[in-house]
C-alpha cells in the first residue's frame, strides 16, 4: 500500500489538459442565424444580404407597431413575415403561428411592409429614357434578331377575391374569376421596366396600354425608330408591333418567328414572377388596395432579384394552368395602322 508521502507527490504533478470543442448553438428564433443561406433563400426568395439591405432601405419610412405593454415588432421580423407570405401565399394565421405572433400583428406587418416596398417602385421599375434606347435595342437584337426593340409588353391576370360593391363584376375576367389585369413591360433580362396593376380583370389589354403613361410618352416622338413588341391582343401601332395574323411570304414568316422569339421575354418574366412569389397565383385574400400594392411589391422584389442574379429555385414549380397568361379577344386590325410594321418587314426581313 503506497505511503501518504507518495500520494502527495503524485497529486502535485500537473494534470493533462483536455480541450473540449466549443459548440455554439444557433438561435433558431432568428432565421438569419438559424437557417443556412440555401434554406433562407428557399423560404424567403431573397438571400440574407439582400434582405438586410432591403430592410435598411425601407427603414426611414417604417414605424414600430406597439403591442401590449409597449413591446415593438422589429422591422426585420415584419420583413420576414411579409416575404414568407409573398413567397407562399399561405394564410396569415399559419405564418403568424410559425413565428409566434398574433394573426392581427402579422396582418398589420404585411400591410405596412408591402406598402414600404411599393414605395421603392420608382427606383426599381424604370422605363428606359431615349438615350438608353440603342443599348436596349442591341440586347433585344441578340435575342431574336428583331431590330429597334426597347421592350416587350403583355398582360396577365392576378386572381383576387371579390372586391364587393356595385362594381365587383368589373373584376371578373372572361375566364370567370375575379382578377386584376396587370400589364407589364420588360427588357431582355426579364426585368420589368413598367407595371400597371390598377385595372379590373374585365378590361382588355389594348385598353390598358392605350391609357398608359408609356403609350403617351411613345406617341410624343422621343423614341422614333424604336418600339415595343406585343401579341395579337394589341392594336398594331407606330411604336408597338404585333404579329402578322396570316403571313403570306417568307419575309412575313421570318418576321413572325423573330417577333415570337423576342417577345417570349415578357412571358417568361411573368412566369418567373409567379413562381418566385406564389401569392400571385392564388386568389389574394386582401383588400383591393392592398392587393394592388402586393403586385407592385412583388415586381420590385423580382427586379431586385434579377439585378442581383438571385437564382430561381425549381423545387416548387407551379402547375401550368396557374402560370399561363390569359388571353382576351383578338383585335381586328384596322387599315392603315400596320404601315410601320410593313416597313420593318420589308427592310429587315
Amino acid at each position: 500500500m503506497p505511503s501518504i508521502e507518495v500520494l502527495e507527490e503524485e497529486l502535485e504533478e500537473p494534470l493533462l489538459e483536455v480541450k473540449i470543442p466549443r459548440i455554439i448553438a444557433k438561435d433558431r428564433s432568428d432565421p438569419f442565424q438559424g437557417l443556412s443561406d440555401e434554406e433562407f433563400l428557399e423560404r424567403y426568395r431573397l438571400p440574407k444580404d439582400t434582405t438586410r439591405d432591403l430592410i435598411e432601405e425601407v427603414r426611414p419610412r417604417a414605424h414600430v407597431d406597439k403591442m401590449g405593454r409597449g413591446c415593438g415588432i422589429p422591422l426585420n421580423l415584419k420583413m420576414l413575415v411579409t416575404l414568407r407570405y409573398l413567397a407562399t401565399g399561405n394564410f396569415l394565421l399559419t405564418i403568424a403561428d410559425c413565428i409566434d405572433i398574433a394573426k392581427s400583428s402579422a396582418c398589420r406587418a404585411v400591410g405596412e411592409v408591402v406598402q414600404l416596398i411599393a414605395y421603392l417602385a420608382p427606383d426599381y421599375i424604370q422605363f428606359p429614357p431615349p438615350e438608353a434606347a440603342h443599348h436596349l435595342a442591341e440586347k433585344f437584337h441578340d435575342v431574336g434578331g428583331m431590330p429597334g426593340v426597347i421592350g416587350c409588353v403583355d398582360g396577365t391576370h392576378i386572381p383576387i377575391q371579390s372586391p364587393g360593391g356595385e362594381n365587383a363584376e368589373d373584376y371578373r375576367c372572361r375566364k370567370g374569376f375575379f382578377s386584376l389585369n396587370v400589364q407589364g413591360i420588360c427588357d431582355s433580362d426579364m426585368k420589368f421596366t413598367n407595371i400597371v396593376a390598377s385595372w379590373p380583370g374585365s378590361v382588355h389589354d389594348d385598353t390598358i396600354f392605350e391609357n398608359s403613361h408609356v403609350c403617351n410618352i411613345l406617341e410624343q416622338g422621343n423614341y422614333n425608330g424604336f418600339y415595343l413588341l406585343g401579341d395579337s391582343e394589341y392594336q398594331c401601332r407606330e411604336n408597338l408591333l404585333t404579329p402578322i395574323p396570316e403571313p403570306k411570304n417568307e419575309k412575313e414568316r421570318n418576321y413572325n418567328a423573330s417577333h415570337a422569339k423576342t417577345r417570349n421575354c415578357v412571358e417568361r418574366a411573368f412566369s418567373i414572377l409567379k413562381r418566385r412569389f406564389a401569392c400571385l397565383s392564388i386568389p389574394l385574400r386582401t383588400k383591393l388596395t392592398n392587393s394592388k400594392r402586393i403586385v407592385m411589391a412583388c415586381v420590385v422584389l423580382h427586379n431586385i432579384a434579377v439585378s442581383r442574379k438571385v437564382e430561381l429555385l425549381d423545387d416548387e414549380v407551379l402547375p401550368q394552368e396557374n402560370i399561363e397568361l390569359i388571353r382576351g379577344e383578338e383585335i381586328i386590325e384596322e387599315v392603315g395602322v400596320t404601315q410601320g410594321r410593313d416597313s420593318v418587314v420589308q427592310r429587315w426581313f
